[in-house]
């Protein structure tokens, strides 16, 4: 138990610090960067046509994976192509792209690239991160007090029906940055924890607070 929390805080502290995976081939140097919102739109196709068994990924992801690399070789490749540029001018660039591909084709083994998907499959702990906070109670208990404070109100709320309004503006007014610096220049998990643990303050009567049961 105390070993799990050591992991998920370490895992914790890699988000914060966007640490990016190393790892050689011959002499060459290259990172899996974790994935921004853009390259997450980016890379959406691919693990469309990927077809993974969402229960096999869960419970055994390496046999997955290495099926995946056996049957699917130029998808994965061109994954894994994705995940090693970290530029928005770069992942653009269909010549860069495909470069990449042709050498990763040529230069790794179904087990070396099974290892590498393995990582950028299961790259988003958000979740587990938010359970082990405690955040998912907070998002229910605010969710309860919402309802109160509705009830009661005479405010009507429009928009948040997308990204752009849920996520992306919150978020630009929040951190003082551009769209496009939100959408490619932090990563996604980044991102999301930020949001998600933001402060936030709710007055409540003392009427209020009675009826959401919450002590004084």
């Amino acid at each position: 138990m105390v070993e799990d929390k050591k992991i998920m805080e370490m895992n914790i502290a890699d988000t914060i610090m966007e640490r990016p995976y190393g790892f050689q081939i011959g002499k060459q140097q290259f990172y899996l960067y974790p994935i921004s919102l853009g390259k997450t739109y980016l890379v959406s196709r691919l693990i469309d046509n990927l077809e993974m068994n969402a229960d096999i990924i869960k419970n055994n992801p390496y046999m997955e994976a290495l099926r995946l690399c056996q049957e699917k070789k130029e998808t994965v490749c061109r994954l894994l192509s994705y995940h090693t540029i970290n530029k928005k001018e770069d992942l653009f660039n269909t010549s860069i792209i495909n470069n990449r591909c042709t050498f990763f084709k040529k230069s790794l083994s179904n087990e070396e690239m099974a290892q590498l998907l393995v990582m950028v499959l299961t790259e988003d702990n958000v979740g587990k991160f938010i359970k082990h906070l405690g955040i998912d109670r907070e998002r229910q208990e605010l969710a309860k007090i919402s309802k109160i404070k509705d009830k009661k109100g005479n405010s009507i709320t429009f928009g948040g029906k997308s990204v752009f309004g849920s996520l992306i503006l919150p978020a630009c007014e929040k951190l003082n940055m551009t769209p496009q610096q939100i959408v490619w220049d932090i990563s996604y998990s980044f991102l999301q924890m930020l949001m998600a643990d933001a402060i936030t303050s709710v007055y409540l009567t003392d009427e209020e607070k009675k009826e959401a049961r919450i002590p004084n």
